[in-house]
C-alpha cells in the first residue's frame, strides 16, 4: 500500500467527501456504498457510527434499526452478534446480495492508506458510553490519525475525544448559526467548521481560514450549492453523489485555470 497525504493535505484545496458513500448507488453506510465511492474517485468517504451494547463500533446512521434494517429497536440495545444477523432492507430488492452494517474496524482495515475518512459520532448527549474512546482506539491502532477526521453535532463528543487523542482532526457540525465561530472552535479544540451554506460568506469563511481553522460546507446534492462553495473557497463539503460533484470541480478549475 502507498501512503496518502495527511487529511485536507494533497493537490488542490476543494475535498469532496461522499456522504455515506456512494449513497445513490447503494445502500447507505454499507461496503459496497463505499467501495463504489472509491471507485468514482471521492477524496473523502463519510459514515456514521454507534456503539453496541457490547461496545462494539458499529456504522450506521439512524439511532433505531427499523428504518433500513430487517431488525428494529435501539442500536445501542443490540449486541454485534445480533446487528451481524440482521439485512440492509434496500439491498434486498429485486434479489441483491444482502448487504450487513460493518464494524468501524472494517471499514478501517480496507480504507487505510486508500482514501481519507470523515467519522461522525452519533452520540446522544444524555448517552453516557465510550464511544469517542473506543473510535480514537480503533484509529490509532490502524495508525490512521492523519487519514482520519472525527465529527459530531454532539460537540461533547469532541472535547471526549482530546482527552484520549491530540493529533486526529475534529470537525464541529452545526446546523444552527455559530456567532463567534472562531472562539467556539478554539474553546471546544476543534479545527473545522461543518455548517451549510446558509450560515456562511466570503468574510466568515475568510476570517476561518485567516485564524487557521477550516471550513466545511455541510452536505449537499446541489450543484448550484457546489459552485458557490468553489467560489468561496469551502475547504470540503459531501454528497450523496460525489461524481457529479467532482464534475462540477473540474468545470470550475477549467474555467479558473
Amino acid at each position: 500500500m502507498v501512503n496518502i497525504d495527511s487529511i485536507y493535505q494533497g493537490n488542490h484545496l476543494f475535498y469532496i467527501g461522499a456522504h455515506r458513500g456512494a449513497s445513490k448507488v447503494f445502500p447507505e453506510n454499507t461496503m459496497s456504498a463505499f467501495k463504489k465511492a472509491v471507485e468514482l474517485n471521492a477524496d473523502m468517504l463519510e459514515l456514521d457510527v454507534h456503539l453496541t451494547q457490547d461496545e462494539q463500533v458499529v456504522v450506521y446512521h439512524d439511532f433505531y434499526l427499523e428504518k433500513n434494517t430487517n431488525g428494529n429497536g435501539f442500536i445501542g440495545e443490540r449486541t454485534v452478534s445480533e446487528i451481524n444477523k440482521l439485512d440492509i432492507k434496500s439491498s434486498l430488492l429485486k434479489g441483491n446480495k444482502a448487504e450487513k452494517i460493518p464494524l468501524l474496524e472494517e471499514v478501517l482495515a480496507w480504507a487505510k492508506d486508500k482514501v481519507w475518512i470523515n467519522i461522525e459520532l452519533k452520540q446522544m448527549e444524555f448517552l453516557n458510553e465510550p464511544l469517542a474512546k473506543k473510535v480514537v482506539g480503533l484509529v490509532e491502532y490502524y495508525q490512521m490519525e492523519d487519514q482520519v477526521q472525527l465529527m459530531s453535532f454532539n460537540h461533547k463528543s469532541l472535547l471526549d475525544i482530546r482527552k484520549y487523542n491530540k493529533k486526529i482532526m475534529t470537525n464541529a457540525i452545526s446546523a444552527s448559526l455559530i456567532v463567534n465561530p472562531i472562539g467556539y472552535l478554539d474553546s471546544i479544540n476543534a479545527q473545522v467548521l461543518n455548517t451549510p451554506i446558509i450560515h456562511l460568506s466570503p468574510s466568515i469563511i475568510g476570517e476561518l481560514h485567516n485564524a487557521g481553522f477550516l471550513v466545511h460546507g455541510s452536505m449537499s446534492d446541489s450543484t448550484e450549492v457546489c459552485r458557490r462553495l468553489l467560489e468561496w473557497n469551502v475547504d470540503a463539503m459531501d454528497t450523496n453523489v460525489p461524481d457529479i460533484m467532482i464534475e462540477e470541480r473540474t468545470k470550475f478549475l477549467q474555467e479558473i485555470n
